[in-house]
């Protein structure tokens, strides 16, 4: 019976071994997340959904901007489902930051969707199947909390990842015949997606989250909750520097769904920069400059692009208010 017990003891350890061994080969191949809460505090941050996770490349915010250092932009952006406004998201966001810091520079991306919630809900239910549910350590590298609650796949798949996108990577042009999309997570936070752009596909992804937006515009509405936490974000951030609200740009034919589900919203985004005293820049009469993905995300080439354009508002902007 001790040796039973013993050989279940060796086994048990051989296998926790080996889970600590794979989850240190963890990287931005291992899932759209999973890097976020291993990288340190920050100074400062990108807010937001998909959208921003996407469509806005810190280092050439760093470059136009002369961020340097410490100082440098943080991509903390996520997906409507997990960085929509609200307790957990907001909470991810006040153990990102470096309590210290008080010239930090934030851009939060808004859209009505990301202060709108499914209207069977209530506000402590909607939250609930978000990744920053519960979460105790945002900051951890390896970040066993995160993989042992989130990744859903055998741990040995974390090192087959990492083995495909290395090959990827050395050869740049297997990225451009990608059938289907790769996705990779930056180190700086950005989610690069690497997808077809033949029209048909792109055409196809186009209709596809409209026929989503659609029935999000039926089930869902505007939620005083994730505005209340909206604004707590931003009296949160405006402690650490300077902030900017940002409305990216995004396919006419989303757009149309947007300003129906919410007409309002930029008349309520202006009111809300106004009463807080930050700067409110709206991209969406830009929005026909940009290729999409799907109509909701920027391509990566049109993303940097975009980024350029975001960088110089936001250094414009900063001119406006120096004495």
């Amino acid at each position: 019976m001790n040796r039973f017990l013993r050989n279940i003891l060796i086994a048990s350890l051989c296998i926790v071994a080996l889970h600590i061994m794979l989850g240190i080969f963890a990287d931005g191949s291992t899932d759209n997340f999973y890097l976020r809460f291993t990288s340190s505090k920050q100074n400062s941050l990108i807010i937001g959904t998909s959208r921003s996770a996407q469509g806005i490349h810190p280092d050439i915010i760093d470059s136009v901007l002369n961020l340097k250092d410490n100082n440098s932009i943080y991509n903390y952006s996520f997906s409507i489902n997990n960085s929509s406004y609200g307790k957990e998201y907001y909470n991810a966001i006040e153990n990102k930051i470096n309590e210290s810091v008080t010239n930090g520079l934030f851009i939060i991306t808004i859209d009505p969707w990301a202060i709108s919630s499914d209207s069977t809900l209530h506000d402590n239910e909607i939250d609930i199947n978000s990744i920053l549910y519960s979460k105790k350590y945002y900051n951890s590298y390896p970040n066993y909390e995160y993989l042992i609650k989130n990744y859903k796949k055998g741990w040995g798949n974390i090192l087959l990842k990492r083995i495909e996108s290395n090959i990827l990577f050395r050869n740049q042009n297997s990225l451009s015949k990608i059938k289907g999309s790769f996705t990779f997570l930056r180190k700086d936070g950005l989610l690069e997606v690497y997808t077809s752009m033949d029209s048909a596909y792109v055409k196809q992804n186009t209709q596809n989250k409209v026929h989503s937006y659609n029935i999000s515009m039926s089930r869902n509405k505007f939620s005083k909750f994730r505005f209340l936490y909206l604004k707590k974000t931003i009296q949160l951030l405006k402690k650490h520097g300077e902030v900017y609200l940002v409305r990216m740009p995004v396919h006419t034919s989303l757009l149309t769904i947007e300003n129906s589900f919410y007409p309002l919203f930029d008349k309520k985004m202006i009111n809300l920069a106004n009463n807080t005293h930050v700067a409110y820049l709206n991209f969406v009469n830009s929005s026909t400059q940009y290729s999409y993905t799907d109509g909701n995300h920027l391509y990566i080439e049109d993303a940097k692009r975009y980024s350029i354009k975001l960088a110089e508002r936001i250094k414009n902007s900063q001119r406006l208010v120096e004495p």
